[in-house]
């Protein structure tokens, strides 16, 4: 079987074919996260430092891509995750001005927001659905279902836990998603997921929880192909991957996400099936390599100036 995608590659967005389903990816823009040692608490900033210098990435700043995937299965178009939005309030106010570019990367793409049949959240966490709404509180995707694990729902939408928040920036995990998140559920618009739920034909949610209460991850199959598509499983390309124990900040239970990086890494390697990451340099497509006692990241090679193929065709709505 050919492992290989073609991707055509344009200024903020990207799109490639996997089997029968055309696939567009979006930028929301880039993540600033200040020094390394910052984001992985428990691991020993020499370790740290070692191997982004044998990999030639800075040592004093991590940079997130923020990669939105959209799948066209001919029925529907499914958006996965949402990127930080653009409320003055939180939004880039919170992550910056290099952020908040989805609906510009959509439209540019040939995709309006109105034509999104379905959101599939792998998390509540700020920067995947704090874009669900505009400045205003409006829902930017009027016509689509948001689709989000019912612990992540329960857990972040509840404003009674403010009040324990450790700092004004967690506490505004919970203020964001609650804006974010209840427009959609008030309008009968928000379904709750558990694993093994099918999103539409050919898409299917996992359960990983561990980063966040109920954190998923999508297999996307057409015709004998899967990606999976991997939200906040890992975060970084170079150290979440050489090093799957460590812990990321922002984790919710550590122990679990550890054990759900593994367990994914395992199936996508053994399968050989392709990854969607979230986090991963533009546009976040490719394979694992077993690597010692991690795993390397094989980007699926771009080609720039290749003609695009069509936009995504808008389907019914709704």
């Amino acid at each position: 079987m050919d492992d290989s995608y073609d991707i055509d590659l344009h200024d903020g967005w990207a799109r490639f074919t996997h089997g029968a389903f055309t696939c567009t990816v979006v930028s929301d823009g880039i993540l600033e996260m200040g020094p390394a040692h910052a984001n992985f608490p428990t691991a020993d900033p020499a370790d740290i430092d070692a191997l982004l210098h044998r990999h030639y990435l800075p040592t004093d700043r991590v940079r997130l891509n923020q990669n939105l995937l959209v799948v066209d299965t001919g029925s529907r178009l499914v958006l996965f995750d949402t990127g930080v939005g653009t409320m003055p309030d939180l939004g880039v106010k919170t992550f910056g001005a290099h952020t908040g570019r989805a609906v510009s990367s959509l439209r540019a793409a040939g995709i309006e927001p109105g034509d999104i049949d379905v959101v599939a959240l792998t998390h509540a966490h700020p920067d995947h659905c704090w874009g669900l709404v505009d400045a205003g509180g409006a829902p930017l995707y009027p016509n689509a279902t948001v689709m989000v694990s019912k612990a992540d729902f329960t857990h972040w939408t509840d404003l009674g836990r403010i009040a324990g928040a450790p700092n004004e920036h967690m506490a505004d995990h919970y203020r964001g998603a609650h804006l974010n998140l209840m427009p959609y559920a008030e309008a009968g618009r928000l379904v709750t997921v558990e694993d093994r739920s099918e999103i539409v034909p050919g898409i299917t949610a996992i359960a990983t929880p561990g980063h966040s209460p109920g954190h998923l991850v999508y297999d996307i199959t057409s015709e004998d192909r899967t990606i999976i598509c991997w939200g906040d499983l890992c975060h970084h390309h170079v150290l979440l991957l050489q090093r799957p124990d460590w812990r990321f900040q922002f984790d919710h239970d550590g122990p679990a996400a550890t054990e759900q990086r593994r367990r994914v890494y395992d199936l996508v390697d053994k399968r050989r099936y392709a990854v969607f990451a979230y986090h991963f340099p533009f546009p976040g497509l490719g394979h694992l390599r077993p690597d010692g006692d991690g795993y390397a990241w094989l980007p699926v090679p771009v080609e720039p100036g290749r003609p695009a193929t069509p936009p995504a065709a808008p389907s019914s709505g709704g």
